[in-house]
Parts: C-alpha cells; structure tokens; sequence
C-alpha cells in the first residue's frame, strides 16, 4: 500500500515537472512570437498563471515531504533523545496534516461549488474555474496522507529523525 502511494507521489511530482517546462516553452514562444513576429500566444499568460503556476505549487509538496526537501530548523532538535525528538516530529506531523486535511476540505468544496456553477475566467479563451481549482484539494490531500504516514513511522514505528541533507552541524 505504502508504495502505491509512493508511485502517485512519483506520478504528481512528475505532472508538476512537466508543467514546469511547459511554461518555459509557452512563455519563451509568446515572447519569440511578441518580439520576433509580433504575434504573441494570446491563451498563454492566463494558462500558465491559472492553471500551471497552480499544478507546481501544489502537486510536489507530498513528494518534496517525503524527500526531506522542505526546510527544517534544527536549532533545538539535535540537542534532543532520539526517542524524544521522534515523538516531537509525530506531532508536528499530526499538526501539519490537520491543517492540511482542512485545508483539503475548504479547497474541495470550493472546487466543487464553481464546477457546479460553472464560473469561467473570462479572457481570450473562457477557462472553467474548477479546472484551476481541483489541484488545490488534490496536493493537500496527498501531503495530508504523506503527514499522517510520517507521524506514525516516527512515533510508533520508530523511524529515525535524520538531519535534511546531513548539514546539521552547519548551523
């Protein structure tokens, strides 16, 4: 089971990779085409801000979690016991992840009420709401599951509290 939620980790972080260069393609052809032949991509600012500026914000946290590529403060953790400094990141864990589930749930709702009202951002081309919005639930819902998962391999399963990148003692 863990590692099928892996794979979706692997596979959202993946889709946010590929949005990532898709907005490097479509902002460097709008300018090409701006500057070059004076004819810009006329759908590409409103595609990239609504809709894959929101997919990379979003769809890597739970993958960036799992990796350690958040940042930590450390200052008091590594005077701690192993077994206290465990317990100390199950909570935070659990803290985290009920933000998240709430905000999952007021993202969700949000989603659906513009999906069944059928709001559009008007523009060149009338872009469904809901279709920037469904993102939002779908990355705090996974970093959510991600929290709760740490939270007991560190309080009960004992997983060890290693430091991000081994640069603890840099501080």
């Amino acid at each position: 089971m863990l590692r099928a939620f892996e794979k979706l980790e692997n596979l959202l972080s993946w889709i946010a990779g590929i949005s990532v260069f898709a907005m490097m393609v479509l902002v460097s052809c709008d300018a090409i085409g701006r500057y070059a032949f004076k004819s810009p991509l006329t759908f590409q600012f409103d595609f990239t801000t609504y809709y894959l500026m929101v997919i990379v914000g979003v769809l890597a946290l739970s993958w960036g979690e799992r990796n350690g590529a958040m940042i930590r403060i450390n200052v008091v953790s590594r005077f701690l016991p192993d077994g206290l400094k465990g317990l100390l990141y199950a909570l935070n864990n659990l803290l985290a992840a009920l933000v998240f589930a709430v905000m999952t749930q007021a993202s969700l709702k949000r989603t659906l009420e513009t999906l069944h009202e059928g709001d559009v951002i008007f523009g060149v081309i009338d872009w469904p709401v809901w279709l920037s919005l469904v993102w939002v639930p779908i990355g705090a819902g996974v970093l959510t599951v991600r929290l709760l998962i740490n939270a007991i391999q560190y309080g009960f399963l004992g997983r060890p509290v290693v430091p991000a990148s081994g640069h603890e003692d840099e501080m």
